[in-house]
This record gives structure tokens, C-alpha cells and sequence, in this order.
């Protein structure tokens, strides 16, 4: 079962399991990416609005190298009127200058993934939010993309690279007027 939080415990097992899941195809990112992961995710946790929630590893995953208390997790930050991503192709659509709820992670573990947690964290993140929408950023050759689409995520821009095919995807939160 997830968990939220509005701060960070264990900052350490945030890395541990950002640098599983980024490791793999088709990110490739290595130790040190995680290590700044480590430092964008502490400066984050110290901007108001920022939340978190996690899942705890099985006894399988806990001996799995690399393993901790932590199978995965989810975070993001309120972004307040105007923010848009730095690295976004285009200007945000009209509809959605207000503030929002940006998604910057969400990591499972291998061991842990087909089982619903990553739905899990994402609609416990996300729930009761005030921001009337959410967006994160997914590559297009990540499995995890087609399950933001299939969850009700739509297209409302792109990255620039590097990498290159990230699209910024936005979420609904609020009932319409």
C-alpha cells in the first residue's frame, strides 16, 4: 500500500531506486545522473507544495541488489501561474496557464511493477489536489507512457532535446465548470 508524504525520509533509498529504474532501457542513465536526481529531488522537497508517496519493497526485493525499504515512489511540486517546463518546445496551451501539479518522477522497481503500484502512487500524489491540472514529462519509447495515455493523460507539448521524443502530458484534476 502507498504512502504520502510532504517530506522526505531516507533520501538515500530515493536514489537507490531512481538509479534501478533509470539504468534500464531506453533511459541508460548512470550513477552519476542519479546522483543529481538526489540533488534536483532535495531542492525540491523544500518548495512549498511539494509531495511525495512511496511503496515499500517485498522481502524479494529487499535482497534484490541495490535493495532497500523503498520499491518505488512518485513526486511533484504546485507550480504556480506561468511556470511552464524550461525545456518545452512550445508555449503551454491557453487553457492551461493556470497553476498546476508537475509530476517529476515516478519509479518502480522491476520486481514490483505489473502489480498497479505505479497507478497507485500517481492517483495517491495527485489526490485532492487544489491545481485543476497535472502534467509530467514521458519519453516515447517508455513502456509507462502508453499506461499515462491509457489513464487518461493527453499531449499538450514537447521537449526539446537532448533527449529527444518527450512529450509533456497533462491530467485533468478538477471537474469542468
Amino acid at each position: 500500500m502507498a504512502d504520502r508524504a510532504t517530506g522526505l525520509r531516507r533520501p538515500e533509498e530515493f536514489r537507490d531506486v531512481y538509479h534501478r529504474v533509470y539504468r534500464e532501457a531506453p533511459y541508460h542513465e548512470d550513477a552519476a545522473a542519479a546522483d543529481g536526481f538526489a540533488g534536483q529531488l532535495a531542492a525540491h522537497a523544500a518548495l512549498p507544495g511539494f509531495s511525495v508517496t512511496s511503496v515499500p519493497a517485498t522481502p524479494t526485493t529487499l535482497g534484490a541488489p541495490g535493495g532497500g525499504a523503498l520499491g518505488g515512489f512518485a513526486y511533484g511540486v504546485r507550480r504556480e501561474e506561468g511556470w511552464w517546463h524550461p525545456r518545452a518546445a512550445a508555449p503551454a496551451p491557453g487553457w492551461l496557464r493556470g497553476s498546476l501539479f508537475y509530476v517529476y518522477e515516478l519509479a518502480v522497481v522491476a520486481e514490483l511493477r505489473g502489480r498497479g503500484h505505479g497507478r497507485e502512487l500517481l492517483d495517491l500524489l495527485l489526490a485532492d489536489r487544489p491545481e485543476p491540472y497535472a502534467v509530467l514529462a514521458a519519453s516515447n519509447k517508455a513502456p509507462a507512457r502508453e499506461l499515462y495515455r491509457r489513464w487518461g493523460w493527453e499531449k499538450v507539448g514537447e521537449l526539446t532535446g537532448p533527449p529527444d521524443g518527450v512529450d509533456l502530458l497533462a491530467l485533468r484534476l478538477t471537474p469542468e465548470p
